[in-house]
């Protein structure tokens, strides 16, 4: 029944305009239902209709429905490259027509934010780079001048070997009894005080002398020197910048460009650090005794 309406519906192919009414008459002239046909091309029957309708919405882009169009004449025995060729003629410029805006607007968020704000941005990252290092060069010099000022009130102490006084005998002297010497006389004399010095005296301990370590930089460097209990010096120093403190048990020394920074142990130049180790280095093994 639906067949026999449309083939009353279905003009002549003299007035077919369109592409889909052509196949459409030709398919019905040929008396083939369209299941017949969506069997034998492997196209489904909703995109057939569509095809037949001139409904652009339902069938897929373009070069998809020439597939359909070129297999749909070829298998109706029409001229598949004329009806193909009438097709995109047709289909675009309603697919132009039909095509929606996009749903989603460019955001002003989500675009590249203006030279303007970049380049405060970067002044103010700036700015607070400045900031943070003027106040941790001040710190850092802090504590250096405090680890400076301890070192050199250690130096200027000395263990001076203590000089005991000279042992001193005090003898005295009783009076002179005699029976020669008259008692009135007697009790005018004096008793007489002799100091005699003892000829022993106490041998000096010999002083030991201690260790002690000695940076002096020729060229900026960031150096750090502590052991388990303070920290002497941690920080970027300038050419020039030199510190003298005693050795204790564990020092450890870190150099930044160690190139820039000799080490002198006991007066003496040694090379502690290298290219391949110039940070966390144990100075125990540098010491001599």
């Amino acid at each position: 029944m639906e067949e026999e309406q449309q083939n009353h519906s279905t003009p002549a192919s003299e007035e077919a305009t369109t592409v889909g009414m052509f196949l459409k008459y030709t398919r019905l002239k040929q008396k083939k239902s369209i299941e017949a046909v969506s069997d034998a091309l492997c196209i489904r029957k909703v995109y057939l209709k569509a095809l037949e309708e001139d409904d652009y919405e339902t069938l897929p882009p373009v070069p998809y429905g020439v597939g359909f169009v070129r297999s749909y004449a070829s298998y109706l025995g029409l001229n598949a490259q004329r009806i193909v060729q009438v097709y995109k003629q047709q289909a675009f410029p309603q697919k132009e027509k039909t095509a929606q805006q996009p749903l989603l607007k460019k955001h002003s968020a989500l675009t590249i934010p203006n030279k303007k704000y970049i380049y405060f941005g970067l002044m103010a990252a700036v700015v607070l780079y400045i900031v943070w290092f003027s106040t941790h060069s001040l710190f850092t010099h802090d504590k250096m001048s405090e680890a400076s000022q301890e070192s050199s009130e250690v130096e200027m102490i000395e263990v001076m070997p203590v000089d005991e006084e000279p042992d001193v005998e005090l003898i005295v002297s009783e009076p002179v009894q005699s029976d020669a010497i008259p008692s009135s006389v007697q009790d005018n004399i004096a008793p007489q005080v002799v100091i005699v010095e003892s000829s022993y005296t106490e041998e000096p301990q010999p002083q030991l002398k201690q260790d002690e370590i000695t940076l002096k930089l020729k060229g900026e460097s960031w150096i750090e020197l502590k052991d388990k209990k303070k920290v002497y010096v941690s920080g970027i120093r300038q050419k020039g910048f030199e510190l003298t403190t005693p050795y204790t048990a564990g020092m450890i020394l870190s150099l930044g460009k160690y190139y820039n920074v000799d080490v002198y142990i006991n007066g003496i130049l040694t090379q502690v650090a290298g290219p391949r180790k110039q940070t966390n280095i144990n100075l125990d093994k540098f010491i001599k005794h």
